[in-house]
């Protein structure tokens, strides 16, 4: 996993906004490389800390792999997923 880690940190990211009890994210980006997504957590972390918030509110970073061929997908069988049920976030 590390070695996967280092081979992707000059790929694309995004930030990924998580609000403690709600199964909504939301994302940023995306930024040149892992370390530009890192400094742009870092600084929305220090934003909601500094306007008083409790921490509900959780930022990581991800590698953004290029999409898929629309073909390719087509040819795949269909995955199907249950909606979660949650508290309204939006």
């Amino acid at each position: 996993m590390y070695s996967m880690e280092i081979d992707e940190i000059d790929m694309p990211h995004v930030v990924v906004t998580n609000i403690h009890g709600c199964t909504l994210a939301t994302y940023s980006g995306p930024y040149a490389n892992g370390l530009a997504a890192l400094a742009v957590a870092e600084a929305e972390r220090r934003a909601d800390v500094a306007a008083g918030e409790a921490g509900d509110v959780h930022f990581s970073v991800a590698p953004l792999y290029p999409g898929l061929d629309l073909h390719e997908l087509q040819e795949q069988p269909a995955a199907r997923a249950e909606p979660e049920a949650g508290p309204d976030c939006g």
